[in-house]
């Protein structure tokens, strides 16, 4: 079923086809001249009778019905889409669109922000190993279908194992659960565990391509952490957590590199899941930024 996106500002009619990249880009399928709309700003891409809408870490976000995308999200008939100051209704074809309307309501509306509060969490970083460089040698159409890909699979992955996905920043993924107990921290590692093996099989058309034309195969490094942290909403519909220890979850998963592993774990981790010691050998204590006094980490046996 085909679909469109109808901009509020003009009534201007953008057909939808089975990926489409909206930016300011000279290679975005929806090209928008709006200074608030990164070159590369997000993704539509059809799965089967649906759409999915995906920001690929936009400087300004990207919204549905008023509220931030954190992750991908699938598209019904009379959502209201917003890029930047551009604002557009998605049809379907299900229904007529009730343009009328929503041009007399283009200002969002946030609302009162939740406070946030305070309690314990599992945190899980991940990100697309030597991305930058992989990127350089793609066009920008390839970047934006795999960066799409990429957060479909931590959408299904995360959500399958029961995590909140707070945000993606460029290629990186930035999720956490509630409670550090132990079945939560096995949640978190066969997250992790899924993730890896979700690319390794990969089998998506962009993936192929740039698998056979530049011999490239995606790989992903995680951290898990556990920590007080402070989750609420800090603004335009965002909730998000916050707290040394989201800070300290970004820096183990930093050293995935210098260690050369693919998953790395604090020792507050190995300490709360007791029964998970055997799978884990120490890496040593290690200097991080921010930090005076080394950490020290655990990587799989």
């Amino acid at each position: 079923m085909s679909a469109t996106l109808t901009a509020l500002s003009n009534r201007e009619a953008y057909k939808l086809g089975d990926f489409n990249l909206i930016g300011r880009g000279e290679h975005a399928t929806i090209s928008l001249a709006d200074g608030e709309v990164s070159r590369q700003h997000a993704t539509i891409r059809r799965d089967g009778a649906n759409y999915w809408v995906v920001d690929v870490g936009s400087s300004n976000g990207s919204y549905v019905n008023d509220v931030a995308l954190t992750t991908a999200r699938m598209l019904h008939t009379g959502d209201r889409v917003q890029f930047g100051r551009s604002i557009f209704l998605f049809d379907q074809g299900t229904t007529a669109p009730d343009l009328d309307s929503q041009v007399a309501n283009t200002k969002t509306q946030w609302g009162k922000p939740a406070a946030p509060t305070s309690r314990p969490a599992t945190l899980f970083v991940a990100d697309l190993k030597e991305f930058t460089g992989i990127s350089a040698r793609l066009s920008p159409e390839q970047v934006a279908a795999l960066l799409a890909e990429w957060y479909m699979d931590c959408n299904v992955i995360l959500k399958r194992y029961g995590a909140s996905i707070d945000k993606f920043i460029g290629d990186c993924v930035f999720a956490y659960w509630h409670g550090t107990a132990a079945d939560v921290c096995v949640s978190a590692a066969q997250a992790a565990q899924a993730l890896r093996a979700a690319e390794d099989a990969a089998t998506s058309p962009t993936r192929v391509l740039v698998r056979e034309q530049q011999d490239i195969v995606l790989d992903c490094r995680i951290g898990l952490h556990v920590g007080e942290v402070a989750i609420g909403a800090m603004g335009k519909g965002i909730n998000t957590a916050l707290g040394d220890a989201v800070n300290l979850a970004f820096r183990i998963e930093g050293l995935t590199r210098k260690l050369d592993k693919p998953l790395l774990v604090s020792a507050q981790f190995v300490e709360h899941w007791p029964e998970g010691r055997q799978y884990f050998k120490s890496c040593g204590y290690h200097e991080v930024k921010g930090r005076a006094e080394m950490i020290e980490v655990f990587s799989l046996k």
